[in-house]
């Protein structure tokens, strides 16, 4: 994968980042910043986990008061009603809507500057398109997944979470359990392992066989990246567990490239360090763990 450029979009959202035509500008502004360290002749854009999510009580006028939790049940109340499971109900109902837009704000970004683009994980059924039928619902399971473009705009693969933290599991998400993600493009193979997933070596084991010279590793973190866990800070764990392990004595991948996200729902925080990483060494390290911020390396 000679003479392509990683980058790593660590972006920060709160209440503001969601509306229509906010998202759909912050989103170009960060790839367009990218563009100018951008040396090789081919890119690679890598957004973070989960935050695309907000699209939903957004777009419903909703404040981002409660904690995260909290603000997507909110949602769900208020777009079904009460019901056995009005989360999924209520996601179900727009996804059509919130599928398109997200579709067409990274379609268009990827094919503006020529990039791959891994588009940010978004809680989403599988849309697909028929001749007759059009745009549609196929099956009523939810996913954590995400899209990923070539510099055409077009969707060359989507990518599922396979592994799900307790906080996932415990609400609406499904695992993608059948999907491989590799995907097979002009300048090499590439995996995707989104968050959770890379911490799984039988994850990267399989990324590694399936001949993947780069991983992009999405991710987005509730949790105080300078707090406590055992005996070591977070950001200690999550880069020995993480990005170091996975990218570590591997036959094929080489490259791993981290993005977190950053940013504010109520009361919650999403906190990280995103990074780029080669042979398990790190190339690119984010300064700071709670705003926005690119990282680029050429390879």
């Amino acid at each position: 994968m000679k003479d392509t450029d990683l980058t790593a979009i660590q972006v920060w959202f709160d209440q503001d980042s969601f509306g229509e035509e906010a998202f759909r500008r912050k989103m170009r502004d960060y790839v367009a910043e990218a563009s100018l360290s951008w040396k090789g002749r081919n890119h690679i854009v890598v957004f973070p986990e989960f935050f695309a999510t907000f699209l939903y009580p957004s777009f419903r006028k909703l404040s981002f008061e409660e904690t995260t939790a909290k603000t997507l049940v909110k949602y769900a109340i208020k777009n079904m009603g009460l019901s056995f499971n009005p989360l999924k109900k209520a996601f179900l109902r727009d996804a059509l809507v919130i599928e398109a837009y997200y579709h067409d704000v990274f379609q268009s970004v990827a094919k503006e500057f020529g990039a791959y683009l891994l588009a940010p994980s978004i809680l989403l059924p599988i849309v697909d398109t028929e001749s007759e039928k059009g745009r549609f619902i196929r099956g009523d399971k939810l996913y954590n997944l995400a899209y990923f473009f070539n510099p055409s705009g077009k969707v060359v693969a989507r990518a599922f979470k396979h592994n799900l933290t307790k906080a996932e599991s415990s609400i609406i998400f499904s695992r993608g359990e059948q999907e491989l993600n590799v995907v097979h493009t002009e300048i090499g193979v590439i995996g995707i392992a989104i968050c959770y997933d890379m911490f799984f070596q039988s994850e990267i084991e399989k990324l590694d066989a399936s001949g993947c010279e780069a991983v992009l590793v999405p991710s987005c973190n509730f949790a105080l990246w300078k707090g406590r866990l055992s005996d070591s800070t977070q950001e200690r764990i999550w880069f020995r567990d993480g990005p170091i392990k996975a990218s570590s004595g591997r036959e094929k991948i080489r490259y791993l490239v981290n993005p977190m996200a950053t940013g504010i729902v109520g009361r919650d925080r999403a906190q990280g360090r995103s990074s780029i990483w080669y042979g398990g060494r790190a190339l690119a390290v984010a300064r700071e763990f709670d705003r926005e911020e690119i990282l680029n390396v050429t390879t």
